[in-house]
């Protein structure tokens, strides 16, 4: 399962793909959302860590490590047997979800 990284531009792309293929913008989604767990994980870690006045903290560096740790989120996301495999098997097996594909191939 490929990540698609943490940025909504890609929202408009998972609404026209859930119109042509629900089971491809499921996988899309539980990606997305994977990658956006890891990017507040990884947040959440950098709050953790004791500040020093050795390295300031200016905006520049603010900026770098936001980038820094959404490249890692994607990079960790989409792996087998992560959250969003785990999030896209579960899904895809409620009635919920297989009620719209039905409903689809109806149409």
């Amino acid at each position: 399962m490929k990540s698609y990284g943490i940025y909504y531009q890609n929202l408009n792309e998972l609404i026209t793909l859930s119109k042509k293929n629900k089971t491809l913008a499921l996988k899309k989604a539980c990606a997305e959302f994977e990658s956006l767990v890891w990017y507040e994980i990884l947040k959440g870690l950098d709050n953790t860590i004791i500040k020093s006045n050795f390295f300031p903290e200016t905006l520049e560096k603010k900026i770098f490590q936001d980038y820094l740790y959404q490249e890692i989120a994607r990079t960790v996301s989409g792996k087998p047997g992560g959250l969003g495999e785990y999030l896209y098997k579960t899904l895809s097996k409620s009635s919920c979800f297989k009620n719209k594909i039905n409903n689809a191939d109806n149409k």
